[in-house]
């Protein structure tokens, strides 16, 4: 169900009510033929009726016969008096309608003959003839009835299986039928109606989705229902909100950055001037790291903005120059996958690379001798795995290491040290890309860290 949307959600409980009232509707009609009385109460109303036009013929005075077979002819059955006896050549007998039909009119002896057809068999079976199915004769409605009145002359009773008017035919259907065809003729409208009315939710859907938050998406004027309405109304009062945010936030991130590095600036410079070696290389060293603290700081809180898509990114050139960087250090990374066809991203190169150098700066920090760097194209996404062979991470503090300022490492030593940002960094470029960063673990001991871009087709 949590794939299934609105529409669709409406759409199974219209089903569902509509499946329970055919069904009660059924159990109605069944419950009404088995009543006695009732004129839904028989399974063969043929046969019945037949058999009341024969006892209604038999004891009528013969001057009103013309009369009443007028009278009894109609849509389903035709009856009419012959002088002999019809051929009876292309019809079935049938003794269990015969049985039915002498039962009734209350001669079990008399001259009466039922006979079906071949586009009649397997149409129905009496109840009460069940076990009669071992004498293997046909099982059929009624085509033809025959009965010798007392005047020597034979009734003749025939169905009529083509109608000569559709309208009283679809009147004698059941009330469980016609439920049916209303219920797919009401879900049939409220689909079209729903689909209507959820246009609106879907363009706005599509408005937000496209709002990246540099300029207010356009959201037309929906002429749905006021609920909706509103909702649109309150999205551009949002989007508007949140530019103007974050244009202060750009403006004061400027204004503060400007600020401290004025002041950073005029401290090395005193710090330059201290006369004692020692004292002077530590107070420089801590402004550095002050410094670097503070623009890695800015830069997440600058959101790491990116144009996703302006460019096509080969991942694989990219991790190996980040790779031959780190090894001209003297660090032992080794790379797989350079040659790998098809890892190409679109969006900022600048900004992917520093995903890469903060993967694989996290692996060289805290693995001890050996770091692995790979790259691959999978389906329609692309992958680079940076594993390495220290502590690893533990398992509750895998969705932690990607918050702002989170450490595994408590003591912020020099040989651990950082500011506590680069994965959470990586995280939100490789999310602007429409991918993801995730942890794991290395088969080399350690941590594994696995980013995820959607690959250019």
């Amino acid at each position: 169900m949590a794939r299934v949307g609105l529409l669709g959600r409406i759409m199974l409980l219209l089903l569902g009510a509509l499946s329970l009232l055919v069904l009660a509707t059924v159990a109605l009609d069944t419950w009404q033929r088995r009543q006695e009385g009732s004129p839904y109460g028989t399974r063969f109303p043929r046969v019945d009726q037949a058999a009341n036009i024969v006892t209604l013929l038999r004891d009528a005075d013969p001057a009103l016969r013309p009369a009443i077979l007028r009278a009894v002819s109609g849509e389903a059955l035709r009856a009419e008096i012959m002088e002999t006896t019809p051929d009876d050549a292309g019809l079935i007998r049938e003794p269990r309608l015969e049985r039915r039909l002498r039962r009734m009119t209350g001669d079990p002896d008399g001259p009466l003959r039922a006979y079906t057809d071949t586009a009649m068999l397997h149409r129905g079976l009496d109840p009460e003839d069940v076990n009669d199915r071992d004498r293997n004769l046909p099982i059929g409605r009624l085509a033809t009835a025959t009965y010798r009145l007392p005047d020597g002359r034979t009734l003749v009773i025939s169905a009529v299986e083509k109608h000569r008017s559709l309208m009283p035919w679809l009147l004698g259907r059941p009330l469980s039928l016609w439920v049916s065809i209303l219920g797919a003729v009401v879900a049939g409208l409220v689909l079209v109606g729903t689909r209507h009315e959820l246009a609106p939710l879907r363009r706005l859907t599509e408005a937000v989705t496209r709002f990246d938050g540099r300029a207010p998406e356009p959201v037309a004027t929906p002429r749905g229902a006021p609920e909706i309405r509103r909702l649109s109304q309150a999205v551009r009062d949002m989007q508007d909100r949140i530019v103007g945010l974050l244009g202060e936030r750009s403006l004061l991130i400027g204004a503060i950055s400007h600020d401290l590095k004025t002041y950073l600036t005029r401290l090395r410079l005193r710090a330059e001037g201290v006369s004692e070696p020692e004292r002077r290389d530590r107070l420089v060293e801590d402004l550095d790291a002050m410094t670097a603290l503070i623009e890695t700081s800015l830069g997440f809180a600058r959101g790491t903005a990116v144009e996703v898509g302006r460019t096509a990114v080969d991942l694989a050139d990219l991790v190996a120059v980040e790779v031959a960087e780190q090894a001209a250090q003297g660090i032992d990374v080794r790379l797989t996958g350079e040659d790998v066809q098809g890892a190409v991203a679109a969006g900022d190169a600048v900004a992917l690379r520093r995903v890469v150098a903060n993967l694989i700066g996290n692996a060289v920090k805290f693995g001890r001798s050996t770091v692995a760097v790979s790259v691959s194209r999978t389906g329609a996404s692309c992958r680079v795995t940076v594993d390495d062979d220290g502590p690893g991470i533990p398992e509750s503090e895998r969705t932690a290491v990607f918050s702002p300022f989170y450490r595994i490492e408590r003591s912020r030593s020099r040989q651990t040290g950082g500011t506590g940002l680069g994965l959470a960094i990586a995280r939100q470029i490789a999310e602007a890309h429409g991918g993801s960063v995730v942890v794991g673990v290395s088969p080399l001991g350690g941590a594994r860290l696995v980013a995820t871009l959607p690959a250019i087709a």
